[in-house]
């Protein structure tokens, strides 16, 4: 049994935070998977910059975010942050179009298994790659725990009245795996956290 445990945190942090027919923006859909892990009583929006068979509004999140045309109770970035070539403007927009709640996950590219996979096979992931093509599927950032950290604190923007809660480190991995990950994730989070969510809430005065 596979599991990504951030799907289930967002979860968890939505049924806490939602009421009936608040309004969901998920950045970076792809397939709308997110859909699987939400009430039914929230207003769901996809975006990305393809189309899968699904109602995604289709937007360059780089050039194309003010096409948003209102806000929303709660934005997700999920695995987007890392593919833009502005995340920090990426980042201040979902604030600024966020009513209530914050949720943007960013990828550990120094877990040891990519490591190890760089070590003997010269290759990061499928997401590094030499294309040579702009607009092509990649990452543009080498995310871990250690410049997430750094990238967060250096753009604190206390006028938007957003509060971080909490950094979470997840996990990704085979069963049997999971445990073991879980308890070397909190001491060696740079080698053993799959992805970090950072959620934040903006807070009514």
């Amino acid at each position: 049994m596979w599991i990504d445990k951030k799907f289930k945190i967002v979860e968890k942090i939505i049924k806490k935070e939602s009421s009936k027919n608040m309004t969901l923006l998920d950045l970076g859909a792809r397939d709308q998977f997110l859909k699987k892990f939400i009430s039914d009583d929230l207003q769901y929006t996809g975006v990305d910059r393809l189309q899968n068979d699904n109602d995604n509004i289709i937007i360059n999140l780089d050039k194309e975010f003010d096409k948003i045309n209102e806000k929303y109770d709660i934005i997700a970035a999920l695995d987007v942050i890392e593919h833009l070539d502005d995340p920090l403007k990426f980042y201040k927009n979902c604030k600024e179009y966020s009513k209530k709640l914050l949720l943007i996950n960013f990828p550990n590219q120094a877990y040891y298994e990519i490591r190890l996979n760089f070590l003997f096979k010269g290759k990061l992931t499928n997401k590094f790659h030499f294309s040579g093509k702009p607009n092509d599927d990649r990452h543009r950032w080498f995310t871990n725990f250690e410049n997430i950290k750094k990238f967060i604190e250096n753009n604190k923007d206390y006028k938007s009245k957003f509060e971080i809660i909490k950094i979470y480190k997840t996990r990704n991995k085979l069963f049997f795996l999971y445990y073991i990950e879980k308890i070397l994730g909190k001491i060696f989070p740079q080698f053993f956290c799959w992805s970090f969510l950072l959620v934040e809430k903006k807070i009514n005065n």
